[in-house]
């Protein structure tokens, strides 16, 4: 019975709502066979990566990845490949239209025996904002190491936890010249001071 409903709501949508379901959602969707070509993807395409679709259909995906990214995206292609009941998801470069380089998150799945789907499906996302943001944090931590292990004047980071009757001091970092002029580590010496909470 339940599958009875289930075949009936299927055709209720039909093709064209499946269509249009596709061709909305964010989500970049592909299918390559198991040797990597394209065989088909989704409209989308066009917003995230600037391509038609039939730009892409029939060409393996790895002439579009970054030439660093490729065996990490073939490794993850041979996982599915290997394994049908496992799912990877792996980060590459994927060369925009207008030639630039855009950071890719994809979700493979293997569906060859989906008579439907008959291939390895991606679900793919735009996340070049996100590597962005994370390189610019990675340099900020690095011009800040290199501050600290650095400067002549001693510095140190301070953790304050106020509690219901008092105020903790914890050392978290403390600059080589702050340990040299004081002796104090911060393996030694974490907890330096304890004061009394203000109302």
């Amino acid at each position: 019975m339940e599958e009875d409903t289930t075949t009936r709501e299927k055709d209720k949508h039909g093709a064209d709502w499946y269509r249009t379901l596709v061709e909305e959602v964010n989500d970049l969707a592909t299918v390559v066979d198991s040797d990597g070509t394209i065989t088909y993807v989704s409209p989308a395409l066009t917003r995230v990566l600037g391509y038609d679709p039939d730009d892409l259909i029939g060409h393996e995906g790895y002439e579009f990845v970054h030439p660093e990214d490729r065996e990490r995206n073939a490794d993850a292609l041979e996982t599915v490949l290997s394994d049908p009941s496992e799912s990877e998801t792996v980060e590459v470069r994927f060369r925009h239209a207008d030639g630039s380089w855009r950071w890719i998150e994809a979700a493979m799945r293997n569906r060859l025996d989906d008579d439907i789907i008959d291939g390895i499906l991606l679900s793919s996302r735009d996340i070049t904002e996100r590597k962005e943001y994370e390189a610019e944090a990675r340099e900020l931590a690095e011009e800040y190491e290199a501050l600290l292990n650095n400067v002549e004047d001693a510095i140190f980071l301070i953790n304050v936890e106020k509690r219901e009757k008092s105020v903790r001091f914890e050392l978290e970092r403390l600059s080589p010249s702050y340990e040299r002029q004081t002796g104090i580590t911060t393996k030694v010496h974490s907890v330096c001071l304890r004061g009394t909470a203000s109302s």
